[in-house]
């Protein structure tokens, strides 16, 4: 089961927290999660922050990833277009909806960049699910054009000095002045299928390699983790997505 009460508390909350405004509209997740239902979208992972005060789980950020049937989606290679959904219910945030992909090959989820797509905020003020059921159709809308850069992407081949750029540049979204070791195994593939020196390749090979870690850094005196913190995710995510659309000069 992807949606558990117990370890994902927030998605489930009946209320908002205590230490809202009075202004403040609770929206639960699981109102947008059957509207989103309903528009065909299928929640299909879900993250929540770790809040360490047992209170405020229920009101914590969390982060749901949807996926349409695949009969209806486009799809290029193992990709496929999904929508990430955002949302806390402590007042420090609204609903955000972004466009994802998930590569089915490496279970990897990425996070379009705002210059690409732009997310969609929907306001706990004023909510009403014509919102919702109107942004499901701009992302359904907006899917077979992602869909077309990752395809670009496949078609844009990197010489050995703009792959080691790109790693370099890549490694700086989450480490301070990366050494060459640091570079290299950010570059490197997990699999034979990610070998090849073409954008989409590098791009995947990297995103993985930074968010997943447990890989040597520093010299090799210590080991990175795996990213786990929601925002830090996103981050990583949507640079390297403007950093890899600077590099499609097609």
């Amino acid at each position: 089961m992807i949606l558990d009460r117990e370890h994902h508390p927030a998605v489930f909350a009946e209320k908002a927290s205590d230490q809202v405004s009075s202004k403040y509209t609770f929206i639960p997740t699981t109102r947008i999660l059957g509207v989103l239902e309903n528009e065909g979208w299928i929640p299909t992972s879900v993250q929540q922050v770790n809040s360490h005060k047992e209170g405020n789980k229920q009101f914590a950020k969390h982060l749901i990833r949807l996926r349409r049937d695949v009969a209806l989606t486009p799809e290029v290679g193992d990709t496929i277009p999904e929508i990430v959904l955002f949302n806390s219910h402590n007042g420090k945030s609204n609903y955000d909806l972004r466009m994802g992909l998930y590569r089915f090959i490496c279970s990897n989820g990425m996070v379009v960049s705002d210059a690409e797509f732009g997310s969609i905020k929907i306001r706990h003020m004023g909510y009403s699910d014509e919102q919702v059921m109107s942004a499901s159709q701009e992302f359904i809308d907006n899917s077979t054009r992602i869909m077309n850069v990752v395809d670009a992407w496949k078609g844009v081949q990197l010489d050995g000095d703009q792959v080691r750029s790109f790693g370099r540049e890549a490694a700086k979204l989450r480490f301070e002045n990366p050494d060459d070791l640091t570079v290299n195994t950010v570059l490197s593939a997990r699999r034979g299928e990610d070998m090849a020196s073409d954008l989409w390749t590098v791009f995947n090979r990297t995103q993985e390699n930074l968010l997943r870690g447990g890989f040597l850094v520093s010299g090799g005196r210590r080991r990175s983790r795996e990213i786990t913190n929601i925002d830090k995710n996103v981050e990583i995510n949507t640079g390297l997505w403007d950093l890899a659309s600077s590099y499609n000069l097609n």
